[in-house]
């Protein structure tokens, strides 16, 4: 997979308590190009390397689902920061009401797992062009 124009240089956290996951999510990234990558385990320590990478940070992309604050509320924490910071949220949860909530928090955008690196590659252009 090609890079897409404009992805180069920017810096992306992945934040997913699932070590494969992260790991997918990594291989799609570079495989855009996208090399400069912070990853985290958690919410609580996103938020820490947050704190010290927050002026070259260009996008997060978080779980839903992790143990101790979940992706909404590691949102709600990062959009009080940064509220023009891009955020994709990548989750199992495909129900209407779990779309909703995500929307009423103000995620946006969305994505349910297993994700492809074409509709990632899609959402970050979407985001990264968005918040330009």
């Amino acid at each position: 997979m090609s890079g897409a124009p404009g992805l180069e240089g920017k810096t992306v956290m992945i934040v997913d308590d699932d070590q494969t996951m992260r790991m997918l999510i990594r291989r799609m990234l570079t495989r855009m190009k996208i090399a400069n990558l912070i990853e985290a385990e958690g919410a609580e320590q996103a938020l820490k390397q947050f704190e010290q990478a927050s002026s070259t940070c260009d996008l997060i992309i978080s779980d839903w689902n992790m143990p101790g604050m979940s992706g909404i509320e590691f949102y709600d924490r990062i959009h009080a920061i940064k509220p023009d910071l891009p955020f994709l949220m990548l989750t199992g949860r495909a129900d209407a009401g779990s779309v909703i909530a995500a929307k009423k928090a103000g995620i946006p955008a969305y994505v349910v797992k297993p994700i492809s690196p074409e509709e990632l590659k899609t959402k970050i252009s979407f985001l990264l062009t968005r918040s330009a």
